[in-house]
């Protein structure tokens, strides 16, 4: 039992948005029916369809265009139909384990059309319940009154025993299947179990323009009357009791599913978030790095460039033999640290290789993708059908959201963009050569502007200060020349962790919050559950 009031004040307040609205027009929807509700449910090609079919057609009633009939698959959504004075809904098959979406979406659907109804019928095959035994558990503990959970062995003519030629043996076998149902589920006498055999041989196929003289020959075995008087039986005075253990159904399937919902969103958010805290974590190293780096490649600059300018006053030296020291001086200077910003740029490399070799990575590199992209993040559930066709709406309010909190920082960058920039920013070449030339043409020139002058500038605190400025000012020089190719591993640095920086806030903070919504949503469910038939209308 959960406190509806409870579970639709924490519907209101979930990470991203309100989902209480949604969920609340399908209950007052069904709040509102003033005829009984009987949902058919149960794997796939247990006969569901035939079996409604077999219905309305002895009821006088069309069957829809959406009915069809075959063992594939083929039921894909949540629909209505009046037989007598009941509305009978039919749900795609559950397929317990599948692995495309499309068959989790269906069972989804299924398990979820149950809350919204007044009377459940499962529907097995005479080999009884085997892959789906644990979901049918689930559903047959989840509060139903005396006689609203109802359960039909169909197709009982494919059993292995044919009732035209042993009619004995055949309901001798219809008793033994009764019986070990009751034992699979625990199921009391005052659970309604039908054997039926609504289609005998395979007699109408998969047609759906038919009479009911289709089946007259059969009607003396296939059980069919007695699952039509039941049917008959069911009456509106009940439906205030049903109504209430229904909507503890359908908010308990509500809660349920909205938590596992966000249980699963909340592990994906979690590892998107520590990819993007390990970019954080490592845009702080790199960057300390190459400061580091930075920082002693040019406090080693102050004492060259003196010392290059001390000896080029020199007396013995010549034009020619000057520029060849400042080019090899300059040279060996580029070259030392050149050698230390390509480690760094390498180690850049290796470590985003090995991040993006892992799988934590795709699914963050999806986010992004999703995130960059312009469209928009709200959609609306496709038709009737209770918890399941909402719980798929849980990722979109939550990628809505991010959308909203990084379109306030600015439009996040397109991943692949990115990560082409940073790695052509890597991937760049120092040319030691070409860097230096130009300083030792520029300091070569220099030195031989000052040549007349050399005597003086070595005696007189005047010239002392000029050779100091022409110090100053070619250090300068080589640092500008330099910056360029630290601020090319900056700019690396900073495209390869973009997406992650910008991310990591707003993740930070969607992940507290899912731990907080998904706490708060476990803790309703701590009052109990209520066991199969134990409540009476």
């Amino acid at each position: 039992m959960v406190d509806i009031d409870a579970v639709r004040d924490w519907l209101g307040r979930l990470p991203g948005g309100s989902l209480v609205g949604r969920y609340v027009d399908d209950w007052d929807a069904f709040e509102k029916l003033d005829r009984p509700v009987v949902t058919l449910f149960g794997s796939y090609d247990t006969g569901k369809s035939s079996l409604l079919r077999r219905l309305l057609v002895d009821s006088g009633g069309d069957v829809p265009g959406w009915l069809t009939i075959s063992a594939r698959h083929e039921t894909f959504e949540v629909n209505d139909v009046e037989v007598g004075g009941c509305i009978i809904r039919d749900t795609p098959g559950f397929a317990v384990g599948a692995p495309d979406v499309r068959a989790q979406n269906n069972s989804r659907r299924a398990m979820g059309a149950v809350g919204l109804t007044h009377v459940g019928i499962a529907v097995l095959t005479p080999q009884l319940a085997t892959a789906e035994r644990d979901v049918l558990q689930k559903l047959f503990t989840q509060g139903w009154p005396v006689g609203s959970m109802w359960f039909v062995i169909s197709r009982f003519d494919e059993a292995g025993v044919d009732p035209e030629y042993d009619l004995a043996e055949y309901r001798e076998l219809s008793d033994r299947k009764v019986r070990e149902l009751r034992e699979l589920f625990e199921l009391d006498d005052r659970t309604p179990v039908f054997v039926v055999s609504q289609d005998p041989f395979q007699t109408a196929g998969p047609d759906t323009d038919l009479s009911r003289e289709t089946w007259d020959d059969f009607r003396g075995w296939d059980g069919m009357r007695d699952l039509a008087d039941a049917f008959e039986a069911v009456s509106p005075s009940a439906l205030p009791g049903w109504r209430h253990t229904a909507g503890q159904r359908y908010w308990t399937a509500v809660l349920d599913e909205t938590v596992t919902e966000l249980r699963r969103q909340l592990s994906d958010y979690t590892a998107r978030a520590e990819v993007a805290a390990s970019g954080v974590a490592r845009r702080d190293v790199w960057e300390s790095e190459l400061d580091t780096l930075d920082r002693a490649a040019q406090a080693s600059l102050d004492g060259l460039v003196e010392e290059v300018m001390r000896r080029s006053w020199e007396p013995s030296s010549g034009a020619d033999e000057l520029q060849a020291e400042i080019q090899r001086t300059l040279d060996e200077w580029f070259t030392k640290h050149e050698v230390r910003l390509q480690r760094l740029q390498q180690s850049i490399r290796k470590t985003k290789e090995r991040e993006r070799a892992r799988p934590s990575w795709a699914g963050f590199a999806s986010l992004v993708a999703t995130l960059g992209s312009g469209e928009d993040a709200s959609t609306t559930p496709a038709g009737p059908g209770g918890a399941a066709e909402h719980v798929e709406t849980v990722g979109t309010m939550l990628i809505g959201m991010l959308k909203a909190a990084n379109n306030a920082r600015g439009p996040i960058a397109d991943g692949k963009a990115s990560s082409a920039k940073a790695a052509g920013d890597l991937g760049r070449h120092i040319g030691i050569v070409e860097a230096a030339l130009p300083l030792a043409v520029y300091l070569a020139k220099v030195v031989d502007e000052q040549g007349a002058d050399r005597a003086r500038l070595n005696q007189d605190k005047a010239a002392a200060d000029k050779r100091q400025q022409i110090v100053t000012e070619c250090t300068e020089r080589t640092r500008d020349t330099w910056q360029p190719f630290v601020d090319d591993v900056r700019e690396a640095i900073v495209a390869e962790t973009r997406d992650q920086v910008g991310l990591d806030a707003s993740l930070r903070q969607l992940v507290e919050q899912l731990q907080e919504a998904v706490a708060e949503g476990e803790g309703l469910f701590r009052t109990g559950t209520v066991p199969l038939l134990d409540i009476e209308a």
